[in-house]
């Protein structure tokens, strides 16, 4: 009864001393949660400052840098103001050109009269600026400045306009847009450009940009005064916004509250799960001090359970126990004792010959070895035998014991019992199953004998297994590879590898030393192998000796050019920027030379290619001698070829190689039976000075080389910036005048042609002029060579034939029905379209006339296929086009080609009509091609016709068209009706011709 109460105080005391235990912990877990949510929530509202002042920033720096454009965009119009002194539209043309070039940061520049109307632009479409003079003006460094947003017209993108007035009358302005784009790459730029929503507006809310397409932001407050600043919330977003204290804008930047939140929440985490964390120990604690005392009550109660399971572990285990007193020859056993032999349960007792008699008769010795063992040492000691029970069945037993002192101190053996049978019975298949194991593993080693590539087992880093290929590869014929060390052949990384262990199907690169040969590269195949001896490695050896001079030959390959063998393109840019990179570091100098032969193609086109890559060669060889192994040669494409020469004399002492190349390529070289003599041209281009990289410097080279070929070939030339310039306006010119756009960019002139006797208008012809042309691309002596260059002189000298026919009626309304209006046509038109096509197709769309339609072409027309362009022009002929034979007598005059071409006039350039009076030569020319025509029924009309006695000798010579400045000077459509119509008397201004025609 008293145990009983105890047990049950015991009980109360562990249940009180754990609720305490809990109720202390939960109020620390609640009062640090609490502190922990204080904190945080002050660190939000601190965040949320932090951003209020970052939007302010923002709006701050996207002031200052739209204030900065603006700034920016005074000095280049100062600059205009300064210069330019009248409305002369050529002048004003080019300075607004020349600025514009200097200044590409701004979308464009204009020239305003006192009404705001363009007098001259460097884009077009042209904006509406009228409104723009409504804008207050304030003085900056000198001059009155009027700055307003302007909102997008049309194509036009909104923009800050800059207005600075002028010093002269006319112009009264000039004017800059600082356009939305530009502002809206600043705003992407800046510091809160990829997170925030960036907007500028006028000051009455206008928008002129933002940083993002897909957040609009509207301007929603009052007009702001300038300098004025704030901000608000409108629950979703934060705004910040600032107007500008010089300008009239404002810039709002807002932010996402959500993500000023999420950053929080970032941040907050780590406190949220520390605190997690400390509030989960708190509670691990007071669980595992709960649970302490749990276990002790259970520790109780599994005392008085472990007698009972006890003898349960004996009665399911078939373990029997048992206790021998040797002095004695005594023996006591329980449990399973009497299931296990057969004795009656009844008998725990006995002599130890009673259970000698059940032991098997031929297992009896060792059983009394066993025993016998205790005499030698305590054990504890393990026998198995056979046992024959009284029912007659045989069993097998494990005896296991050792010999201790019991509570009276005697010497006896404690041991168990236990029945083996069914294991024993498991033995002897397991022993059957190793013995078709090894049946096996003598079968899988026939296999690896047969590996068709050196295979050999490594353990314990000795070579345990090595088939018959591995034995002829890596051994040295006279001993086995079996017992060695792998260290003999194998290097020391692969044989770390085989010790580590390895994965299945792990390879390794390793160089291998056979016992014969010299050492090669293999590529190791390993895997772990297991057998009955341990673990060890199978290692695979494949040699890549063949491989890797496969993989040479493609990387060689790879990096030169297959016919000459010289390095490529890619080899030749890499060893450049090297050279380039080293000539800096020396201070020495080095030289890119652009070596191009001159008409090869002539050499494949005859004699085939297969005779043309032997031509290359040669030249490879003779390129080496001319050089004698200085500097790099390669191959860039084709028949080009690109030499890098490194220096430490002057430049002019440098090139001194060029005429020692050209005299090598020069020599005579036997093709197919003759003797063929090559020649080239050259570019030069130096590092650093014509460029810093390979790219530039091969280009600025081959830029050259060009030049020279446009000089006549045969030559060489040293890259400089008016090269460049060239190929800009190259560029240029295929950029703006191709595709659809021409409409946009080309204009028609007129100039009428006359009766030299009255001045009657008897003709017009249409001219080229592009209105918006940089630089001086303006001038058709720089503007049609580089079409007929580029090629592009086609596609406009379509346009212009097409453009000529629509506008022919206004202008046969203008100057008589009767006159013929003509069009220039170029030699490529003639070569390579259908010229009798697209008149025909021109006609047709716009209704014009065939009969008052005229083409002029010049005598280089005829140069390529000349067969071709009679029978085009007899058939323009037969569809009642008129033809002039323009610039007579400055190409390559061919009187048999005149004598078959079906022309209508002959044209007398105006080289010859302008020094008519001043060089005998030219006068007699002159005259000659009048009684050419003449002779021929041809009409002759005399171009660049300007003064008074050019038109009298004229008429005195027999020519009587005429056409000049004269009598007219080119005018666009609109402005034909104004031309004179009778030659007044000479004029004091005898300026040259400012345009040619197309």
């Amino acid at each position: 009864m008293e145990a009983g109460t105890f047990k049950v105080a015991t009980r109360v005391r562990a249940r009180h001393v754990r609720l305490a235990t809990w109720a202390v912990t939960l109020a620390l877990s609640a009062a640090i949660a609490a502190i922990v949510a204080v904190l945080q929530l002050d660190g939000y509202q601190r965040m949320l400052g932090n951003t209020w002042r970052q939007l302010a920033g923002s709006a701050s720096g996207a002031v200052r840098m739209i204030d900065q454009n603006i700034d920016g965009s005074l000095g280049p119009l100062l600059a205009l103001r300064n210069v330019v002194d009248s409305a002369d539209s050529g002048p004003l043309h080019a300075r607004l050109a020349e600025v514009q070039a200097r200044h590409p940061e701004l979308a464009s520049m204009v020239a305003l009269d006192e009404d705001g109307g363009v007098i001259a632009s460097t884009s077009v479409p042209l904006a509406n600026w009228r409104n723009s003079l409504a804008a207050p003006r304030h003085m900056a460094l000198g001059a009155s400045v009027r700055v307003l947003v302007a909102d997008a017209q049309g194509s036009i993108p909104a923009g800050v306009r800059i207005l600075v007035d002028s010093r002269v009358p006319q112009p009264a302005a000039f004017g800059a847009v600082v356009d939305a784009g530009r502002v809206r790459d600043g705003m992407r730029h800046s510091m809160l450009g990829l997170t925030a929503v960036m907007s500028a507006f006028a000051l009455d809310g206008r928008p002129l940009a933002s940083n993002r397409d897909d957040i609009a932001t509207p301007w929603t407050l009052p007009s702001p005064a300038p300098g004025a600043s704030g901000g608000y919330d409108d629950g979703d977003r934060l705004y910040a916004w600032l107007a500008s204290e010089r300008y009239p804008y404002v810039v709002l930047v807002s932010l996402d509250r959500a993500g000023t939140y999420a950053e929080w929440m970032r941040q907050a985490r780590p406190s949220v799960l520390a605190t997690l964390a400390l509030v989960i120990f708190l509670n691990g604690f007071a669980a595992l001090f709960d649970r302490a005392y749990r276990r002790q009550t259970r520790l109780v109660d599994a005392l008085s359970r472990s007698t009972r399971h006890l003898g349960d572990v004996q009665r399911t285990g078939h373990i029997g126990l048992w206790e021998a007193d040797l002095a004695e020859r005594t023996i006591a056993w329980s449990g399973q004792v009497h299931e296990i032999t057969g004795l009656p349960p009844g008998r725990v007792t006995g002599r130890q010959g009673t259970y000698y008699r059940l032991v098997h008769e031929d297992d009896q010795p060792a059983v009394a070895t066993w025993f016998a063992s205790f005499s030698r040492g305590d054990g504890p000691y393990e026998c198995e035998h056979r046992l024959r029970r009284p029912d007659g069945r045989e069993v097998r037993v494990n005896l296991r014991a050792a010999r201790i002192t019991n509570e009276e101190g005697h010497s006896i053996l404690a041991g168990t019992i236990s029945e083996i049978t069914a294991l024993h019975e498991t033995r002897q298949r397991l022993q059957d199953t190793d013995r078709d194991l090894a049946a096996s593993e003598a079968a899988y080693r026939q296999l690896l004998a047969r590996m068709p590539l050196p295979l050999v087992i490594v353990r314990d880093d000795r070579i345990e297994y090595a088939n018959l290929l591995a034995e002829e590869r890596l051994g040295d014929g006279r001993s086995t590879l079996v017992g060695r060390q792998a260290g003999d052949f194998l290097d020391a990384d692969a044989l770390e590898v085989t010790r580590r262990g390895t994965p299945e199907g792990t390879s390794v690169a390793a160089w291998i030393e056979p016992g014969r040969g010299m050492p090669f590269e293999a590529e190791l195949a390993l895997s772990d192998y297991r057998d009955s001896r341990g673990r060890g490695t199978l290692v695979i050896v494949r040699d890549v000796t063949e491989q890797r001079r496969y993989e040479e030959r493609l990387n060689h390959q790879a990096r030169h050019d297959e016919l000459t063998g010289l390095p490529n393109r890619r080899a030749l840019r890499e060893t450049l920027d090297a050279m380039v990179a080293q000539s800096v570091r020396d201070g020495s100098g080095l030289m890119v030379v652009f070596v191009d032969l001159d008409h090869f193609k002539v050499i494949n086109d005859a004699l085939g290619h297969a005779l043309g890559d032997q031509v290359l060669r040669d030249v490879t060889l003779r390129l080496g001698d001319a050089l004698d192994g200085e500097g790099q040669v390669g191959r860039f494409g084709g028949d080009e070829f690109v030499a890098v020469l490194p220096f430490t004399c002057s430049p002019a002492k440098a090139i001194d190689v060029l005429p020692r190349i050209q005299r090598a390529i020069e020599e005579p070289l036997e093709v197919a039976g003759t003797l063929q003599r090559l020649k080239c041209s050259i570019g030069v281009a130096f590092a650093t000075r014509d460029g810093a990289d390979a790219d530039t410097l091969i280009r600025n080279a081959d830029t050259a080389m060009y030049d020279a070929k446009r000089s006549g070939r045969h030559t060489w030339k040293c890259y400089s910036a008016e090269m460049h310039a060239t190929a800009m306006a190259r560029l240029t010119v295929l950029t703006r005048l191709s595709g659809s756009n021409l409409d946009n960019e080309l204009a028609l002139a007129w100039q009428t042609q006359h009766a030299g006797a009255d001045g009657a208008t008897i003709g017009a012809e249409a001219l080229l002029r592009w209105p918006s042309a940089p630089g001086d691309l303006g001038s058709n002596d720089r503007l049609i060579p580089l079409l007929e260059e580029t090629g592009a002189i086609v596609q406009i000298g379509q346009w212009v034939l097409r453009e000529a026919c629509r506008q022919q009626r206004l202008v046969l309304d203008t100057i008589g029905h009767g006159c013929r209006l003509s069009v220039n046509v170029s030699a490529q038109q003639l070569v390579h379209t259908d010229l009798v096509a697209d008149v025909r197709q021109a006609l047709a769309e716009t209704g014009a006339s065939a009969s008052a339609l005229e083409l002029e072409l010049t005598e280089s027309a005829f140069m390529h296929e000349p067969e071709r362009a009679i029978r085009t022009l007899h058939e323009l002929r037969a569809m009642g086009v008129s033809i002039a034979l323009d610039d007579f007598g400055t190409g390559y005059s061919n009187l048999t080609y005149l004598s078959r071409l079906p022309l209508d006039k002959i044209k007398i350039d105006r080289h010859f009509t302008c020094t008519l009076l001043q060089d005998d030569v030219d006068t007699s020319i002159c005259r000659s091609i009048i009684f050419l025509a003449r002779s021929l029924n041809l009409e002759a009309v005399a171009e660049g016709v300007e003064t008074d006695r050019q038109r009298s000798w004229l008429l005195d010579a027999g020519c009587s068209a005429m056409q000049g400045y004269f009598f007219s000077r080119p005018v666009p459509v609109e402005e034909v009706r104004h031309v004179r119509r009778v030659p007044p008397a000479a004029p004091t201004d005898q300026s040259s011709v400012l345009w040619e025609p197309l």
